[in-house]
């Protein structure tokens, strides 16, 4: 079982609560688990999973079809993980968000772990077993097949993965690489485009591969491990063969994939990772590239929980959108570090789709009231589910990723 390897993290939780309905307007909180707002039983918030996880473990419960479907309703947005760090919540009471960023490193390198209950990581070590088990939701078995023939989720053949490229004349071979992600490749494609885009404006030599396969976040997050590991070896062994120092993504659950979770299965990288936010952030500043076209629009920013509560990117986004000329930029409530999901991570919208757009539904009130007429993210999920959110609402807000907007000001 591999629930197992979590059994010291199992015992951890306390089962205080604080994960399911918190609300700290000192600490930046308004209730978070999205799950549990929507479906109001213990078995769908975190506290829930652990003492699921801590029964399985002592035998008390065995894994069914019902624990399955427990399991499975979480988006894996780690807000759990975040309201359970109280001394960097006391952090970030006193400096903000960013201080709480910048704290917990030093600490840990001093020996002192300020580290949650890692809630997110039992959850999918019980999905793996589920797998295992063969007690997966037919819509992940269905991703684990696609990934297996197609080498992406979508079903789409492998051969179209580069078809967006055509006519731009990219190369393929480069020190730079555009890792564009299943998302942008086969669904939002303006996203690929715009970040090549960017990236030809700024002059980088960079390159796109057309042997890419899936990162592996979307099987992790399932449960696939075995599949999983397998595009990430592939994907390591192909950038390795070409010798890539830099890995450029414009996807959050990419970004925090390749980051986080290719090292454990592939060892260290030889090559660095950045999402295009902080790529881009470093090129203003240096003045590589010139925003000189006006959006006159007033923006507010989603954060993908993925880049931002697991990867702690909050602040280059923002400070690309300060930048571009004619934005107003306003912060929704709750936002940041505490920013509720848009519901689409973890597989929930493949596997509960109706309780998806519930949670996304959920927040609609928390954009209009900050009287924006653009809701920004950068990560083509959070646009993909928030277009079908908004449009399902009649709502009239755009939605556009970050990459868009850079590339309209531009000029490319």
């Amino acid at each position: 079982m591999r629930l197992e390897e979590c059994k010291q993290e199992a015992w951890l939780c306390n089962h205080c609560s604080m994960c399911t309905q918190t609300v700290s307007d000192e600490a930046g909180f308004y209730r978070i688990c999205q799950v549990y707002e929507q479906l109001r039983f213990e078995d769908s918030s975190a506290r829930g999973h652990n003492t699921i996880a801590f029964y399985l473990l002592n035998g008390t419960l065995k894994y069914s079809g019902e624990v399955a479907d427990c399991i499975y309703n979480c988006t894996t947005c780690a807000a759990c993980e975040e309201i359970c760090k109280p001394f960097g919540n006391l952090v970030a009471q006193m400096g903000g968000t960013a201080l709480k960023t910048v704290v917990p490193p030093i600490m840990n390198a001093f020996g002192a772990s300020l580290d949650p209950v890692l809630s997110v990581g039992i959850l999918e070590a019980m999905r793996a077993d589920c797998v295992d088990l063969g007690l997966q939701p037919e819509a992940i078995k269905k991703i684990a097949a696609s990934a297996e023939e197609n080498h992406n989720p979508y079903g789409e053949p492998h051969a179209d993965r580069v078809r967006w490229a055509e006519g731009l004349d990219i190369s393929q071979t480069a020190d730079t690489v555009l890792f564009v992600g299943c998302n942008a490749a086969y669904r939002k494609q303006e996203i690929a485009l715009s970040s090549a885009k960017i990236l030809k404006g700024a002059g980088i030599d960079y390159a796109v591969l057309p042997g890419e396969w899936c990162c592996g976040s979307p099987l992790l997050r399932a449960g696939n491990v075995d599949a999983a590991e397998k595009m990430i070896r592939h994907n390591v062994d192909l950038l390795k063969e070409k010798n890539v120092r830099r890995l450029v993504t414009a996807c959050a659950e990419g970004y925090m994939a390749i980051s986080r979770d290719w090292p454990k299965v592939a060892g260290d990288l030889p090559f660095k990772v950045l999402h295009i936010s902080e790529l881009v952030a470093q090129l203003i500043k240096a003045g590589k590239i010139k925003l000189k076209r006006r959006i006159d629009s007033k923006v507010t920013y989603h954060d993908p929980c993925h880049l931002g509560r697991v990867m702690g990117v909050y602040d280059e986004p923002r400070d690309i959108l300060k930048a571009i000329p004619g934005v107003e930029l306003v912060e929704m409530y709750p936002t940041q570090h505490a920013a509720w999901c848009c519901g689409a991570g973890g597989g929930l919208k493949d596997t509960n789709p109706e309780l998806a757009m519930a949670i996304g539904t959920e927040k609609i009130p928390l954009i209009k009231e900050t009287g924006a007429s653009v809701l920004a993210s950068s990560c083509p999920f959070c646009k993909t589910h928030f277009m079908n959110v908004l449009g399902k609402a009649r709502e009239t807000i755009e939605v556009k990723d970050i990459t868009e907007l850079v590339a309209e000001s531009m000029g490319v």
